[in-house]
């Protein structure tokens, strides 16, 4: 059973229906839909009811498909805005994400702002700051079967530390 009224006239349509049903901003972007085509009233008929008038700007608009294509816009509308309710955290979310990120790298002040001690500076736990040096005198000494080069190597300082002369 639909909740929706409507009166058919001549080139025009009356719809009448519950606002608790279709919130106002469905009903707003459903009637925004149609004010290229058709002159569009709004109206409270009564209290939480709601009444939309549709008249074709072109003479000879149909006015059951009038009423039928705003039904299916209002319903529409009525879902998209339902949607992005439940999706409000997301939508947040992913848009402060990208608002930082577009923000840049930290400044200056950013960086001498950062808490990095002696113990947590040369953390490594994915392995990924190693030399070129290391790196490759391990495999060739796997490679080999040589176990005290590749325990050498791996004993000796990394590049770039205190212990190390250029």
């Amino acid at each position: 059973m639909s909740h929706i009224k409507s009166i058919l006239g001549e080139g025009s349509v009356e719809l009448e229906f519950d606002e608790s049903l279709y919130p106002k901003d469905a009903i707003y972007g459903a009637a925004y839909v149609f004010i290229d085509r058709c002159y569009v009233h709004l109206d409270r008929a009564a209290d939480q009811r709601v009444r939309v008038t549709l008249r074709g700007k072109a003479p000879g608009a149909d006015s059951s498909a009038l009423a039928g294509e705003f039904q299916n816009e209002l319903l529409g509308q009525a879902w998209r805005r339902q949607i992005v309710e439940e999706n409000r955290s997301y939508i947040e979310s992913i848009t402060s994400r990208a608002l930082g990120g577009a923000a840049g790298p930290p400044g200056l002040d950013d960086l001498l702002a950062m808490d990095i001690g002696e113990e947590s500076a040369f953390e490594d736990p994915l392995g990924i700051a190693m030399s070129w040096e290391e790196k490759y005198t391990k495999k060739k000494a796997a490679a080999k079967g040589d176990e005290p080069a590749a325990e050498a190597a791996a004993e000796a300082p990394p590049a770039g530390s205190a212990g190390e002369a250029r």
